[in-house]
């Protein structure tokens, strides 16, 4: 994918290397910034063409860069995208966009003045799982969808500076706001923090998105489980989804299973429950890397003027949701009105 865009990036870490390899592999990389030597001598040894500097002011005054993705630790989000937005540059932020609704809903407003792609490095949003997910709702192949479940655990990685929901339930959340097309008008939350207790940095969590009628999602969350788990459920009134993401081939299971109400004509007009169970299918998935296709997503939007998928009003609403939801955790699972 040749284009003339160039594309910076701040925080060369774990996380920041993977941008890399697929910026670079799109041919748009052209600088790259990190406080750690060590991280810029890896970038300069791996991509000899590519700038290096250890401070964001730097590539913020580069005036051939067009936009920049912020792949630092999420107390860095704010401030960073702001420095880089005031200077005229399109930001892509890793996820979640900032630590609180007022500063994400100011980036959004400071891109939207300056007409500036905002992003948000919602990654499951361009899973072709999610896509293939998100074709079936739209078409009414699932009918009504009733409920989505997911649960994201593993043994680490603890973090001291959030809890386990806002580190790893922005995914879910994303998933959630995209495949039901909206935000949900209230949420609630309950969960313990075992580990740092005295900060009380929450290890597990159990979210619920109540939407306006009977919709809802349970998103689990906990860095403190024996297996790592990636699942997600969507429970349809005609089939119901099952997208495994730690099944290495088949990431996807569509069941035509339900319960449907049974008429019965004599002798007397009645009905009864029935469940029903059908095959199990396993539809093929396209073998992309849903990395790549946000960084190409970005790379179209600031060619185009188009908004993202994950644009920066779904990352402030994603926000918003988790900050309510530790005012419920506060308060043992009150529910909390988003205003969304």
């Amino acid at each position: 994918m040749a284009t003339g865009t160039k594309i910076g990036l701040v925080g060369s870490g774990r996380w920041g290397k993977n941008y890399i390899r697929n910026l670079a592999g799109l041919g748009v990389l052209h600088a790259a910034c990190d406080c750690d030597p060590q991280a810029l001598d890896w970038v300069q040894q791996q991509y000899p063409g590519v700038r290096t500097c250890s401070d964001a002011k730097a590539l913020a005054a580069m005036a051939d860069l067009d936009g920049v993705v912020v792949a630092t630790p999420t107390p860095d989000h704010y401030p960073v995208a702001k420095l880089l937005l005031e200077a005229g540059k399109h930001c892509h932020v890793e996820k979640p966009l900032t630590e609180s609704p007022e500063t994400a809903r100011e980036l959004c407003e400071l891109a939207q003045e300056r007409k500036l792609v905002l992003m948000v490095g919602h990654i499951l949003l361009y899973h072709p799982a999610v896509e293939y997910i998100k074709e079936m709702i739209d078409s009414g192949e699932l009918g009504e969808v009733y409920y989505i479940s997911a649960v994201r655990a593993n043994l680490g990685q603890i973090r001291t500076h959030e809890n386990a929901m806002w580190s790893l339930a922005p995914h879910d959340i994303s998933v959630v706001q995209y495949l039901l097309g909206g935000d949900p008008g209230s949420v609630s939350a309950t969960g313990r923090a075992f580990v740092q207790t005295d900060e009380q940095i929450h290890d597990v969590t159990y979210l619920t998105l109540h939407y306006n009628g009977t919709q809802f999602a349970s998103i689990t969350s906990s860095w403190l489980d024996p297996e790592k788990v990636r699942l997600i459920k969507v429970v349809g009134s005609e089939k119901m989804v099952v997208f495994n993401d730690m099944e290495p081939r088949y990431k996807l299971q569509v069941h035509e299973k339900g319960v449907d109400w049974e008429q019965f004509h004599e002798p007397a007009a009645s009905s009864s429950l029935k469940v029903r169970s059908g095959d199990v299918e396993i539809p093929f998935v396209r073998p992309i890397e849903p990395l790549r296709a946000e960084c190409e997503d970005f790379i179209h939007c600031i060619a185009t003027g188009a908004t993202p998928r994950s644009n920066g009003t779904q990352g402030y609403a994603n926000v918003k949701i988790l900050a309510c939801a530790d005012e419920s955790l506060r308060h043992d699972g009150r529910p909390v009105a988003t205003g969304l």
